[in-house]
């Protein structure tokens, strides 16, 4: 039995940090990191259930551990998380009115017997925390898309070719669908990651400015020139530079953009001398590049360099099972930016939010998610916090599904969940394991789900859909 990397302490203090770390090698013969707390969300996933333990020495560790466990309990992370707090801090009672989202706390060293007898009993065998050392790009790619996008894992080996290889890369989808994100995930998992990450908004920029701020000008190029302007192409240096809206590009730009992924070289506007760019490459559009080949209206030749590796977003309304990630992700950044205590959002307003279909995508649902931040004045958010939108429309559908079916809210609720639940397992192969990171859960949190449906047994699950509802494709059933 293994228990490495199974507990971790967050600290800012590292003598205290170092004092801890020797406790427990000498009580357990366990060694565990002590990190920062800015590196807790690498070091911890949805399927990491050890033992995280914040350090509490100085006053702002207070404010730090707050933060810190709010994500934790908003993301759902199994992890069980302690605080031991040097007598000093205790003294402040800081973290008095936090005490019910621990699961545990205790006073070092006043309480260390306690502390060896709660930790005794929460060591037990399971997923260790993240080694970022040693984590593969593969894993790291997996654990971000899980964190946010559980329905993009599919993508994970393309992803990584992708990180892995200087070609262009071509990401399609509607406005709003998470094209920006998936560029950056990839030039994060590159080899270019210590380098700039540049977005050209192509669709912002007026045509007889394009060429100027893709390439540059010298000075007196052209009226209002006064100076000579370094152009995003050159700006990205060895990083990765974004063109969204490159269906926005006039013929003659196109023309211009091909040479520069063919040869890497061009000149700014009004100079004669050739540069060349280091940039990798990543182009983003909102339409079907191929359909605007056929109309005439963008560059075959071009089409084909862009269309090396590429990757296609799926509307928001056809990826229900990542609005909860992404809500909750949302959530906490606002919640911290706001100055808000929001430690959790309620089952209503979470099936609120996965029932809207969301024509403006994850951009949509970020704003309305700021707007509830805001008006939220407790530690739930809930239904009334949302925008009327997307109160009305629920209510409506509500109503409709009242009236056909006279189930309570929580009853349809759980019948959508146990169907969501079947549809994974038959794609996963009822492997629980795979079938937990398509739904964004832990291994623990999908067992009991299973438990509480009566789903179990492989047989069970497989007659267990509605006779009308459409099977996984590969499943094996008919």
């Amino acid at each position: 039995m293994s228990f490495a990397r199974r507990v971790a302490f967050v600290a800012t203090d590292h003598r205290f940090g170092q004092s801890i770390q020797t406790h427990l090698h000498k009580t357990f013969l366990l060694t565990a990191p002590v990190v920062r707390f800015e590196d807790v969300p690498q070091l911890v996933s949805r399927d990491t259930d050890g033992v995280l333990m914040f350090l509490a020495s100085e006053p702002a560790d207070a404010e730090r551990i707050e933060i810190a466990v709010r994500d934790l309990r908003l993301q759902q992370y199994p992890a069980q998380i302690g605080v031991l707090e040097t007598e000093e801090f205790a003294a402040t009672r800081r973290l008095e009115a936090f005490h019910p989202h621990f699961d545990g706390r205790w006073v070092w060293p006043a309480q260390i017997k306690e502390w060896n007898a709660w930790l005794k009993r929460a060591i037990v065998e399971g997923t260790p925390f993240i080694d970022p050392a040693t984590e593969s790009t593969q894993e790291r790619i997996r654990r971000k898309l899980l964190a946010l996008t559980p329905s993009l894992t599919h993508m994970v080996e393309q992803l990584d070719i992708a990180a892995a290889h200087d070609v262009t890369v071509l990401i399609e989808g509607e406005t709003g669908t998470g094209k920006t994100h998936l560029a950056k995930l990839i030039h994060e998992c590159s080899a270019r990651r210590a380098d700039r990450f540049l977005v050209v908004a192509c669709g912002a920029i007026s045509g007889n400015l394009i060429a100027s701020e893709f390439f540059g000008h010298v000075k007196g190029a052209f009226t209002g020139a006064d100076m000579s302007k370094v152009g995003k192409f050159a700006a990205a240096a060895k990083g990765t530079i974004l063109l969204d809206e490159i269906d926005t590009l006039g013929l003659d730009h196109q023309a211009n953009l091909l040479r520069v992924i063919e040869t890497g070289e061009f000149e700014p506007v009004g100079g004669n001398e050739t540069q060349f760019c280091h940039a990798r490459i990543v182009v983003a559009t909102n339409w079907n590049l191929s359909e605007a080949v056929d109309r005439g209206t963008f560059r075959r030749d071009l089409y084909y360099r862009l269309h090396v590796i590429t990757f296609h977003l799926p509307p928001l309304r056809e990826r229900i099972q990542d609005i909860g990630p992404l809500v909750r992700g949302m959530v906490s950044r606002y919640g911290t930016k706001f100055g808000k205590k929001i430690i959790s959002i309620h089952p209503d307003a979470m099936h609120a939010l996965e029932s809207f279909p969301w024509p403006g995508n994850i951009r949509q649902l970020e704003n309305v998610i700021q707007q509830a931040v805001l008006t939220c004045s407790t530690t739930e958010l809930g239904v009334p916090h949302l925008s009327p939108i997307v109160r009305n429309r629920t209510m409506a559908a509500l109503e409709s599904i009242s009236v056909a079916h006279p189930n309570s809210l929580a009853q349809n609720r759980e019948s959508t969940e146990r169907t969501v639940i079947i549809r994974a397992l038959e794609k996963a192969s009822f492997s629980r394991t795979r079938a937990a990171k398509l739904l964004g859960v832990s291994r623990v949190t999908l067992y009991k789900k299973m438990k509480k449906y009566g789903l179990l047994s492989k047989a069970v699950s497989v007659l267990s859909l509605p006779p009308d509802y459409p099977r996984a494709v590969g499943s094996g059933v008919n």
